[in-house]
C-alpha cells in the first residue's frame, strides 16, 4: 500500500494491468485529472465507481452544496452521468466495457436498516421493474484501453 495523491500518481505509464478505485472519484477536487491518472498508469483496465446523477445521491450532493453556501464545512461530493464518464474515458483512449449499478435506495438506508434480506428483496423488485438500470447507484465501470492506444 502506498498512499498518495490520486491527481498525480507516482507510477510510470502503464505500470499496472488493472487500476481499481472505489468510493473515491466523487470526493476528488479534480475528477477529470483523477481519471486521466488512472488511465495513464493502467495498461489494460480501469475499474472505478461513481454516484449516478439520476440517483438519490444527487439529493445528497445538492444538500452538501447548499450547506456549504451557509458556511458549513463539507467535503467534495459529486454525481456523474454515464455520458460524462464515457466521454472522459474516451479522451484517454479507453472505452466502457461493463457497467454495474448497485442500489436504487440509498446505501445509508440499507445500512441503517441492517437487513440483508430486505435489501436483496427490495432491490430485486426495483431491478425487475427496470428502475435499477435508470436510478441505480453507485455505478461501477470497467473500462478497457482501446487497441490503438
Amino acid at each position: 500500500f502506498q498512499p498518495g495523491d490520486a491527481h498525480a500518481l507516482k507510477f510510470s505509464d502503464r505500470s499496472f494491468d488493472v487500476v481499481l478505485s472505489l468510493r473515491v472519484l466523487m470526493h476528488t477536487p479534480d475528477w477529470r485529472q483523477v481519471i486521466s491518472e488512472m488511465c495513464r498508469v493502467a495498461d489494460q483496465l480501469v475499474v472505478f465507481d461513481y454516484p449516478s446523477r439520476w440517483s438519490f445521491a444527487a439529493f445528497q450532493a445538492g444538500l452538501r452544496r447548499l450547506t456549504a453556501r451557509f458556511g458549513a464545512k463539507t467535503e467534495t461530493y459529486r454525481v456523474f452521468s454515464q455520458g460524462q464518464i464515457a466521454r472522459e474515458l474516451t479522451k484517454h483512449g479507453y472505452r466502457v466495457r461493463a457497467v454495474h449499478r448497485q442500489f436504487v435506495l440509498p446505501i445509508a438506508l440499507h445500512k441503517a436498516l441492517g437487513s440483508r434480506r430486505f435489501t436483496l428483496w427490495v432491490e430485486q423488485r426495483f431491478e425487475d421493474a427496470g428502475l435499477l438500470r435508470v436510478f441505480g447507484s453507485p455505478v461501477t465501470v470497467v473500462a478497457e484501453r482501446c487497441a490503438s492506444s
